[in-house]
């Protein structure tokens, strides 16, 4: 063999990455065909689909724009290896993330979209409207292709909603993003869907993806679900049982044309939501153990006279709340807790905020948790608080919107 025919064994064709192996033979992720028909990367926990979507990523950001949506903040080493810039989901309204895909399309910038510290509902309606603006954007800039990386996509398109309140928003994260999977072709965006489960990902998006990695599965539903995604009979559908980490069935025009078992490459990146390895407990005694938990000052949380005045349903709880002393301050705090919700902050940096001692916040905080307005913690050094999840919920009915 030539040095240039050795050459062109190793180094794939134009816009195909390698991404695993099988039988000493290199499996190729065919980037142009992937544009066409979008990725499904599916395994139970612990079959590496997360460490499957990183190597995907590495491999093809010098190809394409990269955006990546992550619910629970596991790649920000991935971000910031392929210089993509981070977006906290949290900070922003649903009109500033639909302006940001759109501008990060028209300028070819690579994003990370980090969702957590969102309530489940605000995470799908922020995911959406961040969609929602990669589709949005004007004919001209169809030709800025982009690789949109989701994890755990059956968070942003449930199968079911888990409540009728919640049927609305789950119609929303569904629509948005089937629309973006049926749409995406044209308008130069190619989704790769990681999901735990078939049977929580929203049959409408997994109806628009063409290509598929499925890895190990143990209930029966996504047992069949997979195998009916591959042509599986039910002999063949039994072996998703017993698929090690790392091995996925590759099928689909980007992958192979036929069903075949491989083994995803290693990545560069660490995966940062790998299982941790066991640690034992700390050895602590029992007088050290209640010094550390501070059990003493816990029990003094018991209700005051004020409180008890405060949890009174009606005009009553009104009328005590305006007759305290530090019923101003309880309606700052609530306005900043307002503007930074679902985070939370401490009582120093309210206190600094509000331009008010922090035995005043203190004093406000207590007020507010008396009426069950915020989530806190007893008074100390650190002291946590943030709008009560009755709060948060309100603020979360805000509509999708989309830039023409």
């Amino acid at each position: 063999m030539s040095a240039l025919s050795a050459v062109a064994s190793v180094v794939p064709p134009a816009n195909r990455v390698p991404i695993g192996h099988t039988s000493g033979l290199v499996i190729n992720l065919d980037l142009d065909k992937l544009m066409a028909g979008r990725l499904l990367i599916q395994g139970s926990s612990g079959a590496g689909k997360s460490f499957t979507l990183r190597k995907i990523v590495e491999e093809a950001f010098d190809y394409l724009t990269v955006m990546i949506v992550d619910p629970e903040g596991e790649f920000g080493n991935l971000a910031e290896h392929i210089g993509a810039t981070t977006i906290r989901a949290a900070e922003l309204t649903n009109e500033g993330l639909t302006a940001a895909a759109v501008r990060g399309r028209q300028h070819r910038i690579n994003l990370h979209v980090d969702l957590t510290d969102l309530d489940p509902e605000d995470r799908i309606l922020r995911a959406s409207a961040f969609l929602s603006g990669l589709i949005a954007v004007d004919r001209e800039y169809w030709a800025n292709t982009v690789l949109l990386a989701i994890d755990e996509g059956h968070l942003l398109a449930p199968h079911l909603a888990g409540s009728a309140r919640d049927a609305e928003t789950r119609r929303i994260g569904v629509a948005t993003l089937t629309d973006v999977c049926a749409r995406g072709r044209k308008r130069g965006v190619a989704p790769v869907i990681a999901t735990q489960r078939l049977a929580k990902l929203a049959t409408s998006v997994v109806s628009e993806l063409q290509n598929f990695l499925v890895g190990i599965n143990v209930f029966d539903r996504d047992i069949a679900r997979a195998a009916d995604l591959l042509g599986f009979d039910r002999t063949n559908a039994d072996r998703f049982r017993n698929l090690a980490p790392g091995m996925f069935f590759a099928f689909g025009p980007a992958l192979c044309d036929v069903p075949e078992l491989i083994k995803i490459d290693p990545s560069i990146t660490r995966h940062l939501g790998c299982t941790p390895d066991l640690i034992e407990s700390a050895a602590h005694g029992a007088d050290r153990a209640r010094e550390l938990l501070d059990l003493d000052s816990l029990r003094s949380c018991a209700a005051t006279s004020r409180d008890v005045h405060l949890v009174t349903k009606g005009r009553g709880a009104i009328d005590a709340f305006l007759l305290d002393p530090n019923a101003a301050t309880a309606a700052r705090t609530v306005a900043a807790l307002r503007k930074i919700s679902p985070s939370a902050t401490t009582s120093g940096d309210l206190a600094l905020h509000l331009g008010a001692p922090v035995s005043e916040v203190d004093d406000a905080l207590d007020i507010l948790s008396a009426m069950a307005a915020v989530e806190t913690m007893p008074r100390g050094p650190g002291r946590i608080a943030r709008l009560h999840a009755r709060l948060r919920q309100r603020l979360t009915d805000i509509k999708v919107v989309a830039l023409s």
